[in-house]
């Protein structure tokens, strides 16, 4: 794969999830949303940087907190382009009923 010169937009999303679900099952679901919500822009990574459980969250419930890493091969990618990209990814999680985004 052909590196970039040009910089990465990164975005971090948290979900609260099933206490029993597996981390990396709920990656590859944030990455399966992000990468088709991402249109023409690339989805370069999906890293786990958190996973947290306790006071707050539901009895049952954990959170895992993911960073997006986007980029574009040929330019910089804008904020709006970025967050239509991430918005849209969070949308189609939303309708997974395993899944509640965390504020």
């Amino acid at each position: 794969k052909p590196f970039s010169l040009f910089p990465a937009a990164l975005r971090d999303i948290a979900l609260v999830v099933d206490a029993g679900a597996a981390a990396e099952t709920v990656r590859r679901d944030v990455a399966k949303a992000a990468r088709a919500a991402a249109g023409k822009i690339a989805l370069e990574n999906v890293r786990l940087f958190d996973v947290y459980q306790g006071k707050g969250l539901p009895e049952g419930k954990k959170s895992f907190a993911f960073s997006l890493v986007y980029r574009a091969e040929d330019r910089t990618l804008t904020d709006d382009e970025v967050n239509a990209a991430f918005q849209k990814a969070q949308d189609e999680l939303a309708k997974n009923a395993a899944y509640a985004i965390r504020k």
